[in-house]
């Protein structure tokens, strides 16, 4: 990230979305580093435009809400750490779970984002995004309310009619619009939502964009200027960071977003973007990756018969464990998830429609039995820690409780070499061979070029 971090500043997003939960586990878990240090080398480096830090409401990284305290603390040290755009979502839309961290960013200077999750279920009508939309800013009083389609199912109909009731009910306030490209209708349905009233798009950097992930930046800009709109981004750099990012997957042997074909499966799944990665990924290293078709098609079923909630952050996770283990036993919700359990008792929150009476009754039947039909209540947490962890900082106090002492204590610095870089394949050769003590002589040609060297 780092040697592309100034160029990606200076091409003139209105923000840079820098880091969520995915990221904090990606560092800690996988590569032994500090998140906290993530965001301080690209603050060093990224100086003009926000970083945007995301937080799913009060569930932190688990699926179980965790106490306000210990919440709050996690926006501000993203905060003190260089954030300066904290994006907070809620999954059930409940109000309510918000407070804590919007509380803390507004108390420390920083904008709000408040992501409405798109769903496709009943009751999920217009009237209710507005009125949503609308709380965010006069209750919340926040910057930013973004129609976020993680699962990318939204139709160019549903953007004509809710694009504009949003926009309607929050005025002056900003309106972004968020959407994936599963169904191949992302960047559409992006230039559609900016037609109707959106003010800003969520987008991607090519090679990064289509596939799972967002509309390309560099697709969008050009395609919203063709019809008459002023886009205030610096198309000269993204295509530097475009070609760095290409050259980078190719050396690292990483994929590309490949644009979509058309998939109307899921608008019956509503399977997040970032999601449907982690699912492919997770059941081919259980060697079980044939099984996919069969637990996309029981996750499309699992997540009606649980009240059809909004596939963001933490229920694809939550529906795509029962769904596998639906798939993998010979009877349906035999083997129940702790958190599949936690949810029907509404441990997450207020649930906005009502679980299948007979599922519900063979959840609580085949759930653990230390799961409390009750949520218990959540005691602050800090006391705790600080008692515990009395001579460390903020930010290695709040890792080691999300992540353990064993493995905290196993970080290293992370490397911040700006000089890494990424070079075209026949300066790599010529480099090599410039490394060899015996004489040689090398000729190479293409179009319109040719080299010669002894």
């Amino acid at each position: 990230m780092l040697p592309i971090a100034e160029r990606m500043d200076r091409a003139g997003f209105l923000s840079i979305q820098a880091i969520a939960l995915v990221q904090f586990d990606a560092s800690v878990l996988f590569l032994n580093q500090d998140p906290f240090e993530r965001i301080r080398l690209l603050r060093e480096r990224i100086t003009r435009t926000p970083m945007r830090g995301a937080v799913r409401s009060n569930l932190m990284r688990g699926f179980f809400p965790v106490a306000d305290d210990i919440t709050e603390l996690f926006v501000e040290r993203q905060i003190a750490n260089g954030i300066r755009d904290i994006g907070i979502f809620d999954a059930l839309l409940c109000s309510d779970n918000l407070v804590p961290s919007i509380r803390t960013a507004q108390r420390l200077g920083a904008n709000v984002t408040l992501l409405l999750g798109y769903n496709i279920a009943p009751g999920y009508d217009d009237a209710l995004y507005a009125r949503k939309a609308r709380e965010a800013v006069e209750r919340f009083g926040v910057q930013t309310v973004t129609l976020a389609d993680a699962a990318g199912i939204m139709t160019i109909d549903r953007v004509r009619t809710l694009v504009p009731a949003m926009k309607r009910a929050i005025g002056d306030t900003r309106l972004e619009f968020n959407t994936h490209c599963l169904t191949g209708l992302g960047p559409l349905l992006a230039i559609e939502a900016a037609v109707h009233g959106a003010d800003s798009i969520l987008t991607a950097v090519d090679p990064m964009a289509n596939g799972n992930s967002l509309p390309a930046s560099q697709m969008i800009a050009r395609n919203l200027r063709e019809i008459g709109f002023d886009v205030a981004v610096n198309d000269s750099a993204l295509d530097d960071v475009g070609e760095y990012l290409g050259a980078l997957a190719e050396r690292e042997r990483q994929p590309v977003g490949i644009p979509a074909e058309y998939e109307p499966s899921h608008y019956v799944t509503q399977y997040a973007g970032g999601a449907m990665s982690n699912l492919e990924s997770q059941l081919k290293a259980a060697g079980i990756a044939d099984k996919l078709p069969a637990v996309l098609e029981e996750i499309g079923r699992v997540r009606v018969e649980l009240g059809s909630p909004i596939m963001v952050t933490p229920y694809p996770a939550i529906i795509s464990a029962q769904a596998v283990m639906n798939v993998l036993n010979s009877e349906r919700y035999k083997v129940v998830p702790d958190e599949v359990k936690k949810y029907v008792c509404g441990y997450f929150g207020a649930l906005p429609l009502p679980v299948d009476g007979n599922v519900k009754d063979r959840v609580l039947a085949n759930g653990s039995k230390d799961v409390a039909l009750t949520p218990p209540v959540i005691a602050p947490v800090l006391p705790g820690l600080r008692q515990r962890y009395k001579d460390l900082g903020d930010d290695e106090l709040l890792l080691r409780y999300m992540y353990g002492d064993e493995k905290i204590n196993g970080l290293a610095p992370t490397a911040a070499d700006d000089r890494f870089s990424v070079h075209h394949p026949v300066v790599d050769l010529v480099a090599g061979l410039a490394k060899h003590q015996s004489k040689a002589r090398v000729e190479m040609s293409g179009n319109g070029f040719s080299l010669s060297a002894n």
